[in-house]
């Protein structure tokens, strides 16, 4: 879409950080862009000024001018450019085409705030300037009275002039701030996800995993509760590495990954917490009933025939060891360490197969 394609100018190939603000700068300028067409409207077919309908729109155009410096990615210069024609046009709007009643001047709270927002945290210096400037503007504007305005207006217009720049002036902070809430949101999800998740596989990460199955074990423990933790470990990996290249041993892996999903539950915690090692936390699992759940998962992936891309057939098969909480006052690395000691045991036997700690 066209809307769409003009909020994202200056965006691609940009870090989160810096696409976001060149974002929020396209869609301050676009919304001054229309409050500027609104107004030039106004001195066309309501005060019948088409001298200063004229420059109204000229300034609407150089607002416009913001966009195209967020296209060729000079941000900085894309937001000093609009703050500086927003103020000009305040200037303008108060000191010569009407006075100081219709409160255009009150824009200028826009200034400081919308400079801390879309600025970088580095750029300090533009901020301030920008805000202090703007402060001195505006009692410039507060205090002087312009005598001979293009447009005398009545005391109703200026009125309802100062209303729609009261008006204007909550509708962007609110419309921004709002926009500003949503992106900050979408960011700390990402980050959270980039915290949390396993970069090739999608699954829960290590620290994650240890974080999680901690807070389990807790309320295993404080309710009397059972609790279980699955072991898998690839049988031959380091051989479809050396065979195949490790591209195909990352296929393998993602593939693995979703056999393994399948049989996992909502209350399961799936992780991968070494380069083929992956552990599952089972909370309000018995040992008898992990088990279970570990046969499917073997029988699964063994049965599964991973087709890749260079049309090599991989039939992968994985190790499991499966331990218990066997007392209410047992640590997490206990049972790791008692499921990693069941793999060892099931490696011994040759692989493919489930053993239970004991």
């Amino acid at each position: 879409m066209f809307f769409n394609a003009l909020i994202n100018l200056g965006t691609a190939y940009q870090p989160f950080n810096i696409a976001n603000k060149a974002k929020m700068t396209n869609i301050v300028a676009l919304f001054s862009i229309f409050i500027a067409v609104l107004y030039t409207l106004n001195y066309i077919f309501v005060l019948h000024e088409p001298l200063v309908a004229f420059i109204n729109a000229l300034f609407a155009l150089a607002y416009g001018a913001t966009l195209l410096f967020n296209k060729y990615n000079a941000h900085k210069a894309a937001k000093i450019w609009f703050f500086s024609v927003l103020m000009l046009h305040l200037v303008i709007c108060t000191n010569l085409f009407v006075t100081n009643k219709t409160g255009f001047h009150l824009y200028f709270f826009l200034v400081p705030t919308g400079a801390f927002l879309l600025f970088e945290l580095k750029d300090k210096l533009e901020k301030l300037l920008l805000s202090f400037i703007a402060i001195i503007l505006f009692i410039y504007c507060e205090n002087t009275l312009n005598l001979t305005p293009l447009i005398e207006l009545s005391e109703a217009m200026n009125h309802s002039i100062y209303q729609s720049v009261f008006f204007f002036n909550m509708l962007e902070v609110v419309f921004v701030l709002t926009l500003f809430a949503n992106e900050i949101e979408i960011n700390e999800l990402k980050l959270t996800k980039q915290a949390t998740t396993d970069s090739l596989t999608g699954i829960y990460n290590r620290h994650y995993f240890f974080e999680q199955a901690t807070g389990y074990l807790a309320i295993a423990n404080e309710f009397k509760r059972p609790f279980s933790i699955m072991l898998l470990d690839f049988d031959h990996f380091k051989k479809i590495n050396d065979s195949y290249g490790h591209h195909i041993g990352d296929v393998s892996l993602i593939e693995t990954t979703k056999q393994i999903k399948v049989h996992c539950r909502a209350q399961d915690c799936f992780a991968r917490i070494g380069g083929d090692e992956f552990v599952i936390a089972l909370a309000d699992t018995t040992l008898q009933e992990a088990k279970v759940i570990a046969e499917r998962i073997k029988t699964s992936i063994e049965n599964n025939f991973i087709k890749t891309f260079d049309n090599i057939n991989l039939n992968c098969k994985v190790s499991i060891g499966v331990s218990s909480k066997i007392n209410e006052g047992i640590l997490l690395k206990d049972i790791m360490q008692q499921a990693d000691k069941a793999l060892y045991q099931a490696k011994e036997q040759g692989g493919n197969r489930v053993a239970l700690a004991s």
